[in-house]
């Protein structure tokens, strides 16, 4: 079985507007009980970003990890604590934000690769793994007014045509090998 704990983190940068800010995001798989795959990285959006949206974010990067693995015949059980996440992702739950929409599509189309996928939310601490790693990429920016201005300003006419957030840094680490004859 493979177990997926995803996080994700948001930041204001006051300088625009409230809502424009960086988000960070951390995942984490465990095969068993060795982890064999984990990531972190940073999004930023003007005017619309949300924590909310940086849970999604975690998630979709956290699935598309487990896709590059080819585990989608395997078990997967998903965990957060972002409870309206895990909530909105089994359907107990309506999408009711413009901003969330098409990343939740996006989430249930990686989901749909995956043959015995279960979702399970989590307190926050146990979410200690993730969490981490989604709070390192927002400590990878250190003062975020002198470094992250000057982007905001070059990014400026993307931010604003897209409307989407747009990866500043992603780094993923997968560890394979062979196991017994098997390649994990």
């Amino acid at each position: 079985m493979y177990i997926l704990l995803f996080d994700g983190m948001f930041r204001s940068l006051h300088r625009w507007t409230q809502r424009t800010g960086l988000m960070g995001y951390g995942w984490i798989i465990f095969k068993q009980e060795s982890i064999i795959a984990h990531g972190f990285g940073m999004f930023i959006q003007r005017e619309r970003a949300t924590s909310c949206i940086s849970e999604y974010l975690a998630l979709i990067e956290g699935l598309e990890a487990l896709a590059d693995l080819r585990v989608g015949d395997a078990p997967v059980e998903v965990r957060g604590d972002a409870k309206f996440v895990i909530n909105q992702m089994t359907g107990i739950a309506s999408v009711n934000s413009v901003g969330i929409r098409h990343l939740h599509k996006r989430a249930l189309k990686l989901a749909q690769g995956f043959n015995h996928l279960s979702w399970v939310w989590i307190p926050r601490k146990e979410n200690q793994y993730a969490d981490t790693l989604s709070r390192r990429a927002i400590k990878q920016t250190g003062n975020v007014s002198s470094r992250i201005n000057p982007i905001m300003d070059r990014l400026q006419s993307r931010l604003y045509a897209s409307g989407r957030p747009v990866p500043l840094m992603d780094l993923r680490v997968y560890k394979r090998g062979w196991r017994n004859g098997i390649w994990i």
